[in-house]
């Protein structure tokens, strides 16, 4: 069971397929930055990756995993829908 504390949800669109992903707690941001982003440098990139760690860790609110996410997305130009 995933007991990650969730965040509102994120949805982008996904670099290697075009598909529409929702991204909706730290561990999903993680593993979307690590496994499905255009571009692996960027400061918004490696900061969203250590607050996700964080967040994962229980050191940070989840929030602040969104906001990292967010900032990588615009950073890296990844489409964001609302």
């Amino acid at each position: 069971m995933n007991t990650m504390p969730r965040f509102s949800p994120v949805r982008v669109v996904r670099h290697s397929t075009g598909e529409i992903k929702t991204v909706g707690n730290a561990d999903d941001a993680w593993k979307t930055l690590l496994d499905d982003w255009p571009a692996d440098e960027g400061s918004c990139f490696m900061s969203a990756l250590l607050i996700c760690m964080d967040v994962q860790r229980g050191e940070r609110p989840p929030e602040e995993a969104r906001l990292a996410f967010i900032a990588a997305a615009v950073e890296a130009g990844v489409p964001l829908l609302s």
